[in-house]
């Protein structure tokens, strides 16, 4: 016992203060964003943390002044962690203040740093803990899932040697006596688009092969363990000889047994419909046709297809499940057509809730649940308050190329707390769900790792936009900024217990941290002591 006194002793002050001799290490809050150029003696150390029962432990390691080359091993106490090398991705340009990218220089003053630059976003998995050739600066990031029941403080120390040297660093985790749910029904909503026939392109897979369905599971499985409940059924909608379209019965069966053995609860049905001449064009084409939904042959189409869709919602008791989606972000110059194809589908799919990517008011009763850019949302809350209390209507919110500027979204050059912070401000709102698009959609002939904005398209997407995990070798990456949202959607769940119980309290405790959604703190010492507040907090009032 004493022995192990000391070294903790010793390794929490090798965590406060740089090493004289040999490399440099200390421990980093993963919720700060680490770079190439980051060095020990200014990181934003961490030697503490709180989690729930069931909760992720999380820290990253900072190491400056190793041997290049020199293989470096790590070593955790606590058996079950998992180490992940922190890859550097490259940002060439500043995001926006209304989103995409700057258009002059130096305009966008709520920017981490000015590009260009590189950031440790991308996590390579280590199988064996150890980095073969590390470089003389290496960011390092460790997740255990889950501390050991009945654990109420758990001393970790970690082990870092290269050669003959070794440093010892340890991290102090309370572990409070409240459970979250499980990822599904009960969790927050949050989803990711996942683009299946690109991630089969980027790691050299048959569409639909049996390879490739395995490929599916390990990107649907990593979305979970990021507490994504939520997903959407790209693919299952074909072309039939006739020239009619139809629902992929196979590809929807094999993709519902996905998402349930994942713990995927709730399920989006892919668009029904299209833009026909380019985004924002004014009428609509049938998914997968070149007919216009408000004529006759496309208004067919359309309604075979989504009693197809029914039918299967139907066969596999899917109704509680499902959320439809008619057409991507329509606008105004398409609000009878949409308001049209909408009432085509509720027609052949009663009782299924709609939902799409609309924030103009003009679209008003033509749908069940809006789902608003974070900013859009904030400026216009009333009218979507009005919109909840007149036609009994839901909200989620979603960032995408926009917005930019001081506004919460989950791009490179934003800090870490962003997305940590959205579904914060969401249960304060009671915004029902957070929607990105961006979960996997790189470019054909792009290289993920290297193109993270993308310039080729005009106007150009943000620096992450178009993804927030990485095509790694045998599997998806996570990324530093899908473990942050990660963070957040916990402790969402967190803070809907305390809501049931204390609704002033809960959003007490929001505010600390943010006000909005664009008006939050950057500190995460402030937000590492209000998570430590709200866990407090829900033990003495024994929340359900």
């Amino acid at each position: 016992m004493k022995k192990s006194v000391n070294l903790f002793v010793l390794a929490a002050s090798v965590a406060t203060a740089a090493a004289v001799h040999g490399f440099e290490a200390t421990l980093a809050d993963p919720l700060a964003w680490l770079y190439p150029d980051s060095k020990v003696a200014s990181a934003e150390r961490i030697g503490e943390i709180d989690v729930p029962a069931n909760g992720v432990i999380d820290v990253n390691l900072l190491l400056n002044g190793l041997k290049p080359g020199e293989r470096l091993v790590l070593e955790s106490s606590e058996k079950g962690g998992e180490w992940c090398r922190m890859v550097a991705v490259p940002v060439s340009h500043n995001t926006g203040n209304r989103g995409f990218l700057e258009g002059t220089p130096g305009e966008n003053k709520s920017v981490t740093r000015r590009a260009p630059f590189e950031v440790y976003d991308a996590l390579e998995p280590l199988a064996d803990g150890a980095v073969a050739a590390p470089k003389e600066t290496e960011a390092l990031y460790f997740r255990m899932d889950r501390p050991p029941a009945g654990a109420k403080t758990l001393d970790i120390r970690f082990r870092v040697k290269q050669g003959v040297e070794a440093k010892e660093l340890a991290l102090k985790v309370n572990v409070h006596g409240v459970s979250l749910p499980p990822v599904g029904k009960d969790s927050f909503k949050y989803t990711n688009w996942m683009n299946y026939e690109g991630m089969a392109k980027f790691h050299g897979l048959e569409p639909w092969s049996e390879a490739h369905w395995a490929m599916i599971e390990k990107y649907v499985r990593l979305a979970a363990r990021g507490r994504q409940n939520c997903a959407i059924m790209f693919g299952v909608f074909r072309k039939l000889p006739n020239g009619d379209v139809g629902v992929d019965a196979e590809k929807f069966r094999r993709l519902l047994g996905i998402y349930d053995r994942a713990g995927i609860w709730y399920i989006e049905g892919p668009h029904l419909a299209n833009f026909s001449n380019g985004w924002g064009s004014p009428t609509f084409y049938t998914a997968l046709t070149t007919n216009v939904t408000t004529s006759v042959p496309g208004a067919l189409k359309l309604s075979r297809l989504a009693r197809q869709l029914q039918a299967k919602i139907d066969e596999y008791g899917l109704r509680d499940r499902w959320y439809q989606h008619v057409a991507d972000e329509p606008g105004g110059k398409n609000v009878g057509e949409y308001r049209i194809t909408a009432g085509i589908v509720r027609r052949y799919m009663p009782g299924v809730r709609t939902i799409d990517a609309v924030e103009e008011p003009s679209f008003a009763g033509a749908l069940d649940v809006w789902v608003p850019k974070v900013d859009a949302f904030e400026r216009h809350r009333a009218l979507y308050e009005s919109f909840r209390t007149n036609f009994h209507d839901r909200v989620w919110c979603y960032t995408c190329c926009i917005p930019g500027g001081k506004w919460m979204n989950r791009l490179l050059d934003h800090e870490l707390l962003r997305p940590a912070l959205i579904p914060w401000v969401s249960g304060m709102y009671d915004v029902d769900g957070f929607l990105h698009w961006g979960y996997n959609w790189w470019r054909d002939g792009s290289d993920p790792f290297k193109d993270t904005i993308v310039l080729k398209r005009k106007p150009p997407l943000p620096a992450g936009d178009t993804h927030i995990v990485y095509p790694g070798k045998d599997g998806p990456w996570s990324s530093a900024r899908l473990e942050a949202t990660r963070a957040g959607m916990e402790d969402a769940d967190l803070l809907a217990m305390l809501r049931r119980r204390d609704r002033p309290g809960a959003d007490a405790l929001v505010r600390r941290m943010a006000r909005g959604y664009g008006d939050y703190s950057t500190s995460c010492k402030l937000y590492r002591e209000t998570r430590r507040d709200l866990l407090r907090t829900l033990v003495s009032k024994k929340a359900p």
